[in-house]
């Protein structure tokens, strides 16, 4: 009988991605199988909640979305899956911004990965996007030196309206009593979900898991319109027809027709594109209805605003804070100064040579980017808005295997340029393209902010079955079969790569764990109350949940449950 190497998998953040590897790993590998007996999956998340961009990024009028949390949830009947909550491997802190302020995790248990992983054969990074995407060149955008007030990243302002503790502090500091137009900058699902939140009746979203304290707010708010403004054309927008279609089927809320030239543009650019051809046939016609739609019961507006590139976010004039150089307050913005824009459409391909040259194509190719791209005219606009929130993507944070704050060791290869982790098809690269054998990544920190769920769980299928291929098919990395803890990992003479990995794994889960509260081994038995517990397993989680549920049936009217705001709230639950 063959024998198989143990696989001991420590997947980092638990969000879909995870949740959807760890279940196709456990279902390919049965608890009774020869491979499968030998198979633990440990998932860690700096939150004591699982599911991620789930709980955290799909909007909460969206429940059907969160469904596959229940599939999730099964894996807690595996003893081979274990989760531990509250547990920040490498990652600190939550970016600050004029509306933000640092968010250090300080309830969380802090282990380096250098600490975790001499207890894995294999690590998978699934911890996705958690940092905005900067208006560098925009003045006094929230990226810049001098910030101004109610200019806020879309992912902050998203995850504010969905409860997560390191934005809760926005419900004291947002006033929208006293503004009634707001801009969101970015023409992708985000933004649609950001102008449809402030739009939406408060009532309805009161129906929906979204804080009572967010409900509140939005109950309070005067906007009345929202632009969404990109820099492109109608035909390059990024959202999609699903949720254009809700977004102008909104109750109570009209949307403002889109030029006309430009609409004959874009319908121009999509020939041959069903899709985009049905998107844009939905604006003409949305436009059409709002045009046509006298019955006066629309008192708020949503637009889509077109060839504009944010040059400066202004404050008022009349703002004392703006002009008081010994002013604590920060001014507010009240404008927004745009650089137009024209669209330049790519060169037509140059005609194929009858005799193709010999040489490889990649030094030769001169084939221009198909991209219609943006370009200034050099005029400028104004125009007025009391609330800005910038919606051009997400990136992810590199992580170091280090201590926290110490970069000299060996760090996850990252595109800082992109936002990402270095892999290739999910196996994690160097800056060679060589793979750091045992490392994985799947989900957003691998492939930037894209796709749906529907695609994130192929996407993470196919990784369960690259990690199970490479684990029992490929040999063990003949490097690192020491279980001491690894500190570097780099190239081999034969160009292999030594990974920092042991290939024989130590037994149960780093000390620091059990300390903070955690089972040294699986435990079958209900969660027992224990004073100062910081790890959040999973029968721990399921206590949280319950109570979130309880409290959302005593809030009446619908609601499927109301979110803990902070971890020390979370926590105490469990005491």
């Amino acid at each position: 009988m063959s024998i198989h190497r143990p696989l001991k998998l420590a997947i980092i953040g638990a969000g879909p991605s995870g949740f959807y590897t760890a279940s196709r790993i456990l279902s390919l590998l049965p608890a009774n199988s020869e491979k499968g007996n030998k198979v633990e999956v440990h998932m860690y998340d700096r939150l004591p909640t699982p599911y991620g961009l789930v709980r955290y990024g799909v909007a909460p009028d969206h429940p059907e979305v969160k469904n596959c949390q229940e599939k999730f949830d099964g894996l807690a009947a595996d003893p081979r899956f274990r989760f531990f909550g509250n547990v920040s491997i490498g990652t600190t802190t939550s970016p600050t911004t004029s509306t933000t302020r640092a968010y250090t995790y300080p309830d969380a248990v802090h282990i380096p990965l250098s600490d975790l992983v001499p207890y894995y054969t294999t690590v998978l990074f699934t911890y996705g996007s958690s940092l905005s995407n900067p208006l560098s060149r925009t003045e006094h955008s929230s990226s810049s030196t001098a910030p101004l007030g109610n200019v806020i990243p879309a992912l902050a302002f998203v995850s504010w309206y969905n409860g997560h503790p390191a934005y809760a502090h926005l419900t004291d500091q947002l006033d929208l009593s006293g503004i009634d137009e707001a801009t969101v900058i970015g023409h992708g699902n985000v933004a649609i979900d950001v102008a449809r939140m402030l739009l939406k009746d408060p009532e309805a979203l009161a129906k929906t898991d979204m804080p009572t304290p967010v409900v509140d707010r939005l109950r309070e708010s005067r906007v009345r319109r929202v632009t969404a403004v990109g820099r492109r054309g109608p035909a390059q927008v990024s959202f999609t027809t699903k949720e254009f279609r809700e977004m102008v089927n909104l109750p109570g809320v009209a949307f403002t027709p889109v030029d006309s030239t430009l609409m004959d543009d874009a319908r121009g650019m999509v020939v041959g594109d069903r899709a985009r051809k049905r998107l844009m046939d939905l604006m003409s016609k949305a436009g059409a209805k709002a045009q046509s739609d006298m019955n006066g019961r629309q008192d708020r507006t949503f637009e889509l605003g077109f060839l504009k590139s944010p040059i400066a976010f202004l404050p008022s004039e009349t703002d004392p804070s703006s002009s008081s150089s010994s002013s604590t307050d920060t001014p507010k913005v009240s404008q927004i100064k745009w650089s137009l824009n024209t669209l330049l459409s790519p060169p037509p391909a140059p005609p194929v040579p009858p005799h193709p040259p010999a040489a490889p194509a990649t030094l030769t190719d001169t084939t221009p980017s198909t991209t219609v791209v943006a370009r200034p005219t050099g005029q400028e606009t104004t125009t007025r808005s009391g609330l800005v929130i910038e919606s051009v993507g997400y990136r992810s944070e590199s992580l170091s295997l280090s201590s926290q704050g110490d970069r000299s060791g060996w760090a996850v290869p990252f595109d800082e340029r992109r936002g990402r982790i270095m892999n290739d098809g999910g196996r994690v690269v160097d800056e060679s393209g060589i793979m750091v054998p045992g490392f994985y990544t799947a989900g957003w920190v691998a492939s930037g902010p894209i796709g749906v769920i529907a695609s994130t769980m192929q996407y993470a299928f196919s990784i369960a079955s690259l990690i199970i291929n490479d684990h029992f098919i490929q040999p063990a990395n003949p490097a690192s079969g020491s279980t001491s803890t690894p500190t570097s990992a780099s190239s081999m003479a034969d160009g292999s790569f030594s990974s920092p990995l042991p290939t024989s794994p130590e037994t149960g889960i780093p000390e620091a764990l059990v300390l903070a509260g955690a089972s040294p081994a699986p435990s079958t038995s209900t969660h027992t109350a224990r004073s100062g517990k910081q790890v959040v397993e999973m029968e721990d989680w399921q206590l949280i949940d319950r109570a979130e549920v309880r409290r959302g049936k005593e809030k009446g009217g619908g609601k499927p449950r109301e979110k803990f705001l902070s971890v020390p709230d979370m926590l105490q639950v469990l005491h």
